[in-house]
Parts: structure tokens; C-alpha cells; sequence
């Protein structure tokens, strides 16, 4: 139908043409979620005007992401999404890409290496931790001799997990200028590439030496990714010992990156439920992609970390920090309130020494345990030629009880059509938008057979893309309590990518009738 915008003046005609061009029909709303949450994402490539990002010490952004260090000696840099809070009760999904090369190495390797932090999200400003082995989360105590090297660890910690490439993240130090907790007693038969967990920043003990920011953040659980024989990793148990893991990894590898592909870090954690309705902390998982499209390697498999965690505070002084005396005091058994925030941000963090590497990290997501899963799209069509996208052959949603010990299912038959959008304007936006017409051609979704149709525009050639997000569905049992939650707001998907490129050559044009023909040529 032809539109008539005779008489109307210039600026009512260039208004009636821009609400024509970038029209969205939506056709229904959903409904807030009840769990408070809402899926992030960001490629934090040239992300320096994004609210939400902060950055400290020798970090920067570029147009690859966040460089938290360049690849020289005693470097230290930070990123904080502090402007996003997260709710903790079902848990957190979270991805990133790392990339981890160049330098120079020391003794065999490089170093130190990155860590991803949760945080307590009432924590406003938050102080990053120490530089060098603490790879900005844990702490680091001196004698007075070096007094100025002396940092707290990460305010509000409740969970650092270091890609420690050099091997000290987990390791018990005692010397004038490093004093910081640790596994100690352990000949390793690889000490280095590592993943470790550390757990939450600990009560203040005394003043003399072991005050607020200087306690806790004991190692949980590390594990070399260098080699499936010998002495590889420990598991910090109720007794307070360290005991050997007994996990095997499907493939070895080095954490770093030489080849200069990005990889992938997979963390999950997962509510540990005592009963049907309590729960005590998370079940942690750690997975890394060493290839793209590659299957993730599992290093830590759903290590069990409690709202209370027995451990031992050593790197004792025998009289205090504060003098000059090298002399090691005895260790002491203490017990970790790692009570779970109802809310949680999170950061990275990266340190080079004598020893050091280039550390970069990119396309960071963090959605809910068992969230849909959409996956970027890519065809092509002719001029004039409208093309449909079968989106959900390579999706998927959950569903199930959310549970490690028999976990949802996955498929892409558990997403519920009726729930698809696509761009939404915020992340709290709750319209469900079925129709977008941009000036490269209108994209239209079917919701009874889940497929997208774009009509390119009259003479448009180029690439054209649109995103889109999904939810799986909700079930509640005979007294109408939710059972699978897989349908509520939060369990929406992260934005995919839809690409159509129109092509130019490949295609014979005729006309009939004055009507435009297009025919794809195989």
C-alpha cells in the first residue's frame, strides 16, 4: 500500500518516514522476572564509554578488549563490572575469552597469570587486590622492610578463580616482602598452569599483621592443566588438609595461548542442595575451550563450596608484621564465613613480574545455570529475494530440576516459540518484538513455526543483521510451585546474531509484467 505525505510539512515528513523506516511491531509483553535478573553480555572490544566498566592500574581498552596487561615485567590491571549486580540464589552462569601470550619466560615459564572475581554487590567502590602472586584478589603481607608492597585483598571477595600460569596464586608464602596463605608441603610434579579457586576475604585475627583484607581467601582447589600423572592438584578437605585430586583431564594443555586463538573459560556454579528447599553455597565448575568449535576441557568438576569453610591461616608472623624479623610464627585453624551474597558483581584481574605475558579478555556473558542458549546465524539471498532463517536448528533450552546430580536435558525442542524477540531495547525491556524493519530490508518471525523471514529492501546489497533472544519454558507442579523456572525472564537467552548477505553475482534478473524476478543460481 502506498503511503501519501502530501501536504505535510518537512520536518512532519522526515518524522513520518523514520517512524516508518525503524518501526517494531511487538505483539505481546512478558513478565518481570520473579528472580530479579537479567542476562549481561559485552564484547568489551573499544567498550571504554560502557557505564558499567571500570578499569585500574595498566589496563586499557582496545579494539581486540580489555588488555589487562602488555606482555613487560611488573605490570598489574583490573576490570570491574561494578555497574551490574547479579542475583545469587539459582546460581551463575559465566563465559569469556582469554587470550594469554608473548613474553618473556622465567625458569620455564611465564607469568603470573588472570583471575575472574565475584564480589559482594553492595560493595560500591571496590579496592582490587594484590599485584604479583594475589593476581588481584588475594592479599599481601611484608615485614616493615617493605612496607609499601603491603595490599589488602579484593573488598567483598567471595570467590577468585586465577588461570595462574606461573603457579604461585596456590601457594603458601613466607618471605620479607610476599607473606600470604597457601597449600604448602607439596612437591608438585607440575607446578604451573594452574587453575585455582580461592574462597572468600576472611575476618580480622589480630593487629599485628593479620587485620581486615589480610585474612582468608584460602586456596579451595587447584589443578595443573599440564599433565594427567604425578602430583597435579589438591582439595582442600573438612580436616583442613590438602588432599590429592583424583580427576582426570580429557586432553592436556598449556593455559597459554601461543598460537594466538582466543580460548574460552566456562564457569558454573550451581546451587548444592542439602534438601528440596536449603541449600549450602555452590557446586563449582570450571571448563576451558582450547579450540574454537573444540570440545571445553573439564579442570575442576563441581568442587562443593560451603557457606563455612574450615581452613588454616599460615604465613604467620611469630610476633608481628610489622618489624623486621623473618622468623614464622605457628599456623592457626580458622573457620571462613563464606556465606553467599544475595547479590554478586564481578571483575578480572591480571600481574606480570620478571617473568610475564600479555593478558586480554573479550566477549564476557553471564546468564543463569541452564539458560537458553542461542547461537549466531549466517545465509545469504539475492536482491529483492526474501530468504527464511530456520533460528532454532542450532539453539537450545533446558529442561528438568536444576541439579548436578541428574542435570536438565538440553535441546532445542524444550524452547518455547512464544517467547522468541528480537532486539529489545534494554535489558529490562519486557515487549516481545515479532517485526523490524530497518532500512536494509524487514525481518518478520513466525511464532507457530519458529521461522525468521527478511525481505531485503529495494536495491539494498551488503550485509544485514539483526539479534534475537528465546526462553525455554516454565513448569509448576499440582500446587503451583515452580519446578522448572526455565520460562521466567531471567532464563532468557543472550542476544544471537542473525546475518544475511545479499548477494550480487550468482543471481539472474528478468522482469515479467513489470515485476522484479530474482532466481538464485546453484
Amino acid at each position: 500500500m502506498k503511503k501519501n505525505y502530501k501536504g505535510l510539512s518537512l520536518m512532519s515528513l522526515v518524522f513520518a518516514l523514520l517512524t516508518n523506516l525503524l518501526y517494531a511491531q511487538a505483539d505481546s509483553t512478558e513478565v518481570a522476572s520473579i528472580y530479579g535478573f537479567y542476562a549481561y553480555s559485552s564484547s568489551l572490544m573499544n567498550a571504554s564509554s560502557a557505564p558499567e566498566l571500570t578499569i585500574q592500574g595498566n589496563a586499557s581498552h582496545t579494539a581486540t578488549g580489555v588488555q589487562l596487561t602488555p606482555a613487560s615485567s611488573g605490570q598489574f590491571g583490573g576490570l570491574f563490572i561494578n555497574g551490574r549486580t547479579f542475583t545469587s540464589v539459582n546460581g551463575l552462569h559465566v563465559e569469556f575469552e582469554y587470550d594469554m601470550k608473548n613474553g618473556t619466560p622465567l625458569t620455564g615459564v611465564y607469568g603470573d597469570g588472570l583471575s575472574f572475581f565475584l564480589y559482594d554487590g553492595a560493595v560500591t567502590s571496590p579496592t582490587i587486590g594484590a599485584p604479583g602472586a594475589g593476581i588481584g584478589y588475594s592479599y599481601n603481607r611484608t615485614k616493615d622492610t617493605y612496607a609499601s608492597q603491603r595490599k589488602a585483598g579484593l573488598s567483598g571477595a567471595y570467590l577468585g578463580i586465577a588461570l595462574d600460569e606461573f603457579g604461585n596464586f596456590k601457594s603458601k608464602r613466607f618471605q620479607g616482602e610476599s607473606r600470604m596463605n597457601g597449600i604448602t608441603g607439596v612437591t608438585w610434579s607440575q607446578a604451573s598452569s594452574h587453575i585455582s579457586l580461592r574462597g572468600a576475604r576472611g575476618a580480622a585475627i589480630n593487629t599485628t599483621g593479620l587485620g581486615a583484607g589480610f585474612t582468608g581467601y584460602p586456596v579451595l582447589v587447584t589443578r595443573s592443566t599440564l599433565s594427567n600423572s604425578g602430583t597435579v592438584g589438591r582439595i582442600l578437605q573438612s580436616d583442613r588438609s590438602y588432599q590429592a585430586t583424583t580427576n582426570t583431564l580429557s586432553s592436556v594443555f598449556d593455559l597459554r595461548n601461543n598460537a594466538g586463538e582466543f580460548r574460552k573459560v566456562y564457569l558454573d556454579l550451581i546451587p548444592h542442595f542439602t534438601s528440596p528447599t536449603v541449600t549450602d553455597g555452590f557446586d563449582i565448575k570450571v571448563d576451558i575451550q582450547t579450540t574454537q568449535g573444540g570440545t571445553p576441557v573439564n579442570v575442576i568438576n563441581y568442587y562443593h563450596y560451603k557457606t563455612s569453610v574450615p581452613y588454616t591461616e599460615n604465613a604467620n608472623p611469630q610476633t608481628t608484621d610489622f618489624d623486621t624479623s623473618d622468623v614464622e610464627g605457628a599456623a592457626t585453624s580458622q573457620t571462613l564465613n563464606a556465606t553467599v551474597p544475595a547479590v554478586l558483581k564481578l571483575g578480572f584481574a591480571a600481574a606480570t613480574g620478571a617473568a610475564f605475558q600479555q593478558h586480554i579478555i573479550r566477549n564476557v556473558k553471564l546468564t543463569l545455570p541452564y539458560a537458553a542458549v542461542t547461537n549466531d546465524d549466517v545465509t545469504s539471498t539475492c536482491k529483492f529475494q526474501p530468504v527464511t532463517i530456520p533460528v532454532f536448528n542450532n539453539d537450545i533450552a533446558y529442561k528438568g530440576a536444576i541439579s548436578i546430580a541428574t542435570p536438565p536435558t538440553a535441546s532445542n525442542a524444550n524452547i518455547d516459540y512464544s517467547t522468541f524477540s528480537f532486539t529489545k531495547t534494554s535489558d529490562t525491556d519486557l515487549t516481545l518484538y515479532r517485526k523490524k524493519v530497518t532500512p536494509q530490508g524487514t525481518w518478520s518471525y513466525n511464532k507457530s513455526t519458529g521461522i525468521v523471514t527478511f525481505n531485503p529492501s529495494s536495491g539494498f546489497t551488503g550485509t544485514a543483521t539483526m539479534t534475537y533472544t528465546v526462553k525455554g519454558r516454565t513448569v509448576k507442579d499440582s500446587n503451583g510451585k515452580i519446578i522448572e523456572p526455565y520460562g521466567d525472564t531471567a532464563y532468557r537467552s543472550v542476544p544471537a546474531t542473525i546475518t544475511v548477505n545479499l548477494k550480487t553475482s550468482g543471481c539472474i534478473y528478468s522482469v515479467i509484467s513489470n515485476i522484479m524476478v530474482t532466481q538464485d543460481v546453484k
